[in-house]
């Protein structure tokens, strides 16, 4: 297995903060669920609301963006999508109601899915196949961190202080990033030699169209994100509500979670390109259904026995290692940038639908003021990840990685 060099380390972990900083915008509200509830006197579907308005937004800028992303440097294109993201996380830092928070989390959503794309475009762009699954496993280590440091710090002073704090801290810290980039950050414009002619505005989207290795890696990847976001949105209300968590107890689950990822994100990037990145995939999703079902069904847990699963539950999180190295293996340098934003799109509009979906399913219980119906949404979670392990199988890299295995044991 070749190992990167120094450079290529320190690109990787300035994306990994800037995917820090990116994902802890969006995942710092989950928590703040019960807090932003009371706050607004919001109802379970206005939550799924304010939650799938981000995500979606990120969706639909993804899909207009392939039709430019690929034609402008990618440092350039990056610096002018992370400064709006940072100013729309200092719009949900000010927001004062529940139609400007609505409105402030499109906003940053526009922008915030980009920021996913653009990440996994340079690490395309500046690792080979071999490389890829370490460099994705680095550049996930922002997620990590924001589970096991971000949000519990966020949820602390969003319930302490105030829930404005965390996204104004967010927009500081990406204020700073954003000047790192500007320094440290090499242009990227090997994709724009040479490029074919296109035939039409529409040339980008079409030939996602024609690939069906594309469109099935895609689906796959929409049903793997579902799953998992099924469960998502309403965690901690139901851990609050249901289990007895307190809002301030809820910290040991993200810094629990987030240390393990942090642990073992790195490791699955390497598991994956040491021993293929479709079979560690399939052994990480299979692993999920224990938590997804145990979270959902147990009806009283201790604290222990919730952050176990819980922890176990973040960890099969970073299936999305292997998954998102693979559907990035099926896409050629010159059209990378317009592909990785469908993907982002993809994901995007799956976790707006899931969202949605869970909303649309559980039931807020005024009379034992406890959510019911989260054992279902754990049921569909294991449906739709196993059918994405069903579908990843189309985009499987098992012959190649013995074939790359083979070639290299023999030199």
């Amino acid at each position: 297995m070749i190992s990167l060099n120094k450079k290529e380390k320190v690109t990787l972990y300035i994306l990994a903060a800037v995917s820090f900083t990116n994902i802890l915008d969006f995942v710092v509200l989950m928590p703040l669920g019960h807090t932003l509830q009371e706050t607004f006197n919001m109802t379970p579907i206005q939550w799924s609301a304010v939650v799938s308005s981000y995500t979606l937004a990120a969706s639909v800028s993804g899909l207009l963006s392939i039709f430019f992303i690929d034609k402008f440097e990618r440092k350039k294109m990056f610096l002018f999508i992370y400064a709006f993201f940072t100013f729309g996380t200092i719009l949900c830092g000010i927001a004062d109601s529940y139609n400007f928070l609505l409105f402030a989390r499109l906003f940053t959503g526009i922008f915030g899915g980009l920021i996913n794309a653009t990440l996994f475009t340079i690490v395309g762009d500046m690792l080979p196949e071999e490389k890829r699954g370490t460099g994705i496993g680095i550049l996930m280590t922002g997620f990590a961190v924001s589970s096991a440091v971000g949000v519990p710090i966020g949820l602390y002073l969003g319930v302490t202080i105030d829930w404005h704090a965390p996204f104004i801290i967010i927009a500081v810290l990406s204020s700073i990033l954003w000047f790192v980039c500007y320094h440290r950050l090499e242009k990227m414009e090997a994709h724009l030699e040479d490029r074919p002619v296109q035939g039409s505005f529409f040339s980008p989207l079409l030939n996602v169209l024609k690939n069906s290795r594309q469109l099935k890696g895609l689906f796959a990847l929409f049903l793997v994100f579902f799953g998992h976001f099924l469960l998502i949105p309403f965690f901690s209300p139901y851990m609050v509500k249901n289990i007895g968590f307190q809002d301030q107890q809820l910290t040991w689950i993200y810094l629990c979670g987030g240390l393990a990822t942090l642990y073992f994100s790195p490791k699955i990037g390497k598991w994956s390109d040491r021993y293929g990145k479709y079979l560690v995939f399939v052994i990480i999703s299979f692993i999920t259904i224990i938590p997804a079902l145990v979270l959902t069904n147990v009806p009283e847990m201790s604290i222990p026995v919730v952050l176990v699963f819980s922890s176990l539950f973040f960890i099969c999180g970073a299936r999305s290692i292997p998954a998102n190295a693979l559907i990035l293996g099926t896409a050629n340098p010159k059209q990378r940038g317009g592909f990785m934003s469908i993907r982002s799109a993809v994901q995007n509009l799956s976790q707006g639908l899931a969202s949605f979906a869970s909303g649309l399913i559980i039931i807020d219980n005024p009379i034992t003021d406890k959510l019911e119906n989260y054992n279902l949404v754990g049921i569909c979670s294991v449906i739709a990840t196993m059918l994405g392990v069903f579908m990843f199988k189309h985009i499987s890299d098992a012959k190649a990685h013995r074939e790359r295995m083979k070639n290299l044991s023999a030199e």
